[in-house]
């Protein structure tokens, strides 16, 4: 039976077991919206375009599932590039769908007429128009297969109008023989054991695992193969990379490791590009990466394995687990370094000073982690406070991008994957302002998550940036006001609390939680600079 090409596409990611479309309407897409009717997918439709694909994003590195975003053309592409560049840098399997002006009118001038596959080729593992209404099946497989194969990232397709509105046959179309799927690399036998040797002969081995690396469950084979072999292991996934708070004082031991192996790990400015003083100038480099590119044929890298990591370290786990390794006092060292904090924490923790200190909101929040809640972190200096504050089993942050806003629509992906459990976004006062209308959302679609704003009425990280670079008397363009974020909250039906007093945080916390609505908990906090341990 001849069906449309917005039925076939819906029918295709319906029958691949894609439940929400992130969207928000648009011209070119409304015929998609009409074939979603009776079907089961639910569209989640936000208030930004960027909000949705941080919400795929999210729903992506929650899941391990690709997040689909759906948008329309133009303005409305265009405002999702940045979130695409957020989840390119955080290796999140995302597919964005795009209206697009219809084929026909293309080079004429048509109504929001643009290039965007030029324009997220850029951010995105892959881009394409799509040209034929019967072959929409094969390409919305082709990219959800390719957003989850190799190192994950987002894939985005075009789709003009008048290819959705096309009638077509069901028939299916035969693959196309140019469109790769994915990267089935996998390291040898003789590879493998090239690995293991280097790293059985080095004193102070270490492996850095990448993004997508660092969440379970890939990183649950990691710290097998650290098990085995007796060599420590860090996720590196933060911007701030060799200074990441959350590492507390294990980056320290970068510049003592001999032999460091990379899966999945980009050699970038993360990591200071392998160079000292961060690393030895004697250490050297291993990497496993599933992108070409990646892979760095300079003096520092000994071994470039081009390889699926994930596939690669479980045949790593396996030879390891036929060797007998030396345990030796270094992983030891690299695991105490990374507990270890300042002494002074702990008086900060429980400080009945004001403004509130980042650490005592963390110490606050802690026991509801503790039970299980989701961590969601954005934002510049009290996101880092708590990423170094706080440990959760279920952790979520902006990612190596450095880029803020994600937070809230990312926290909301999470609540919708895990409606079980609570979910807590930690944010600052300037990073509320990105999409701070997605409580809308959260209430439109019952996702009580509970936003926890420190509101120093600053955009304090370039606060500190300034006071290093040109001095405390040269810091410009940075000041907010003390804004009720609560109110705001609270105007668009959510639940919120305003803390001036420490002891008051517990109490706010709870109340958040029995409202049962979408919370916004604004603590006014101390401006100060996040911590370092270097």
């Amino acid at each position: 039976m001849p069906k449309r090409g917005a039925e076939l596409l819906v029918e295709s990611l319906v029958s691949t077991g894609v439940k929400h479309l992130f969207t928000l309407s648009g011209n070119q897409i409304m015929s998609i919206y009409d074939a979603t009717i009776g079907r089961d997918i639910e569209l989640i439709h936000t208030r930004h375009e960027a909000a949705a694909v941080h919400m795929a994003d999210g729903w992506g590195r929650m899941t391990e599932r690709p997040g689909v975003a759906l948008l329309t053309a133009g303005p409305g592409h265009c405002n999702a590039v940045s979130a695409l560049y957020v989840a390119l840098m955080a290796e999140s399997p995302v597919v964005l769908l795009s209206g697009h002006c219809p084929i026909s009118q293309i080079g004429k001038g048509a109504f929001q007429e643009i290039d965007q596959v030029a324009t997220a080729e850029p951010v995105t593992k892959a881009a394409w128009l799509v040209t034929k209404a019967n072959r929409l099946g094969e390409d919305i497989k082709a990219a959800l297969s390719l957003a989850c194969s190799g190192r994950p990232g987002p894939v985005h397709l075009s789709v003009p109008a008048d290819v959705l509105e096309a009638t077509v046959s069901t028939s299916p179309a035969a693959p196309d023989a140019n469109r790769s799927t994915g990267d089935g690399a996998t390291a040898s036998s003789d590879i493998s054991d090239n690995i293991l040797n280097r790293l059985a002969e080095a004193e102070r081995p270490l492996i850095l695992a990448g993004p997508a690396m660092a969440r379970p469950p890939r990183w649950k084979d990691v710290e097998r193969l650290s098990a085995v072999t007796g060599i420590p292991a860090l996720p590196m996934e933060s911007p701030r990379g060799v200074n990441d708070p959350w590492l507390h004082q294990g980056p320290n031991c970068l510049a003592e490791a001999d032999v460091v192996l990379l899966v999945g790990k980009k050699l970038d400015f993360s990591l200071r590009f392998g160079q000292p003083p961060f690393f030895a100038e004697a250490c050297r480099f291993i990497q496993i990466d599933a992108d070409h590119e990646q892979l760095r044929e300079d003096a520092p890298v000994v071994l470039a394995i081009h390889a699926e990591p994930s596939h690669a370290v479980g045949q790593l786990m396996a030879a390891a687990q036929a060797r007998r390794w030396h345990q030796s006092a270094w992983k030891s060292e690299v695991v105490a370094a990374r507990s270890r904090v300042p002494s002074e924490w702990e008086q900060l923790c429980r400080s009945s000073q004001r403004p509130i200190h980042p650490l005592r909101v963390c110490h606050a929040l802690q026991p509801f982690l503790d039970d299980g809640a989701v961590f969601i972190s954005d934002g510049g200096e009290f996101g880092q406070w708590a990423q170094a504050g706080l440990e959760a089993e279920c952790r979520l942050i902006n990612g190596p991008s450095g880029a803020i806003g994600s937070s809230l629509p990312m926290g909301l992906a999470a609540k919708l994957a895990h409606p079980e459990r609570q979910v807590f976004v930690i944010l600052g006062d300037g990073t509320f302002g990105y999409h701070a209308m997605e409580f809308d959302t959260a209430l439109r679609y019952n996702l009580p998550i509970i936003a926890i704003v420190g509101n120093d009425a600053r955009w304090n990280a370039e606060h500190q940036l300034q006071i290093q670079n040109y001095g405390p008397d040269r810091t410009v363009g940075c000041d907010l006001l003390p804004s009720r974020y609560d109110k705001v909250v609270e105007a668009l039906g959510g639940h919120g609390e305003f803390v001036q007093a420490p002891d008051d945080l517990t109490p706010a916390l709870v109340r958040a939680m029995e409202s049962g609505l979408p919370a916004c908990v604004n603590v006014m906090i101390e401006g100060i600079g996040a911590p370092t341990f270097r």
